[in-house]
């Protein structure tokens, strides 16, 4: 291992050459670490560079040895919550592993991170599932040999929307709605209605809360209210990121029970991902996880009938949210590990 002489310099968003080379140096890592996966799209990186909402700070870095690219790094930090936290994802070019370049930015981050006055690291690694597609493990051992602990896992699961006909579909979905008198959809296309916004809020705000994770994964509660979610929606669109989102609402209280989002990218032809999924505690045991499900997917269907794959990711305990998932069709791709490491 070499330990080369690199620079790293915070992204200039107007200097073309230089985001040139990133977005190559995203893509070439997706091919060789992911095969088979989404590239990332240049038009919503180019996008990211300049806009993001304002409950996030967002820093992005390029390793540069000899005036090549050869690494890069983001760091995201809440503004609003969770400000104890950085969460990097720090990406090394195939060509050029193995250098110490990795190390380099590790080193970046946990510096930048105590500057920030932040003592909190979170990243991700991938690991690959027993019978499933093998990927790149060199992430999760680098974690482990620079202190970094595994402190959740979820399993990132692809739906192909051609295995599951609508006619299954359609069964599942009334036999959900059986269970389900006396609730409502309430669905839109990126802005959410200003009746059901503060109960949106609400619902996004347990994200937080709710789901299973692992107990040493420091995630703290947020605050959300319409002023955060308007921001975001708002972030979204000059993206060119389109939302979809289904809410169910219980009618005889008008309180939002649970919600599901999907986002498709700018470009993208062949894939949306996953946002959130909750359905309120109290609200439970009324098949809405199914409704939601199928409703948001039918939902953004008819306005992007090209679609054929949805990517999510769930905690690897969360049996009813998964049994829900593999029912319309997602079947798991690999384990993505949550690593962290408390700064001293």
């Amino acid at each position: 291992m070499s330990n080369p002489d690199i620079d790293i310099v915070l992204i200039d968003p107007l200097n073309r050459e230089q985001v040139d080379g990133w977005i190559a140096l995203q893509r070439a890592v997706v091919e060789h670490d992911l095969p088979g996966e989404p590239l990332p799209s240049p038009a919503l990186q180019r996008l990211r560079l300049l806009l993001w909402p304002a409950s996030l700070d967002v820093e992005r870095y390029v390793a540069l040895a000899d005036g090549a690219i050869v690494g890069a790094v983001e760091l995201v930090m809440g503004t609003q919550d969770n400000q104890h936290l950085v969460q990097p994802d720090i990406e090394v070019h195939p060509g050029h592993r193995r250098r110490g370049i990795g190390t380099a930015l590790l080193e970046f981050v946990e510096r930048r991170t105590a500057e920030l006055g932040r003592d909190t690291i979170l990243t991700s690694a991938v690991d690959s599932l027993d019978g499933g597609p093998q990927f790149d493990h060199s992430g999760q051992h680098f974690a482990k040999a620079r202190g970094y602990k595994v402190v959740d896992q979820e399993i990132h699961r692809r739906n192909d929307l051609t295995l599951v006909g609508d006619d299954e579909l359609g069964r599942l979905y009334a036999d959900a709605w059986e269970k389900a008198a006396g609730y409502e959809l309430v669905q839109w296309i990126d802005d959410c209605p200003d009746e059901v916004v503060d109960g949106y809020a609400a619902l996004c705000e347990r994200m937080y809360t709710d789901p299973p994770q692992g107990e040493e994964l420091d995630i703290r509660p947020a605050e959300y209210d319409a002023a955060r979610i308007r921001d975001i929606e708002r972030t979204l669109q000059d993206r060119a990121q389109t939302s979809f989102v289904t809410a169910v609402r219980h009618v005889e209280s008008g309180e939002l029970a649970g919600m599901s989002g999907l986002v498709v990218y700018p470009g993208e032809e062949l894939h949306a991902w996953q946002d959130d999924t909750i359905v309120e505690e109290k609200h439970r045991g009324h098949r809405l996880g199914m409704i939601l499900k199928i409703a948001n997917q039918r939902l953004m269907r008819r306005s992007r009938p090209q679609i054929r794959y949805i990517h999510t990711w769930n905690a690897e305990v969360n049996d009813h949210m998964i049994a829900i998932n593999e029912a319309i069709g997602y079947r798991a791709l690999c384990r993505d590990l949550d690593v962290q490491k408390k700064l001293a």
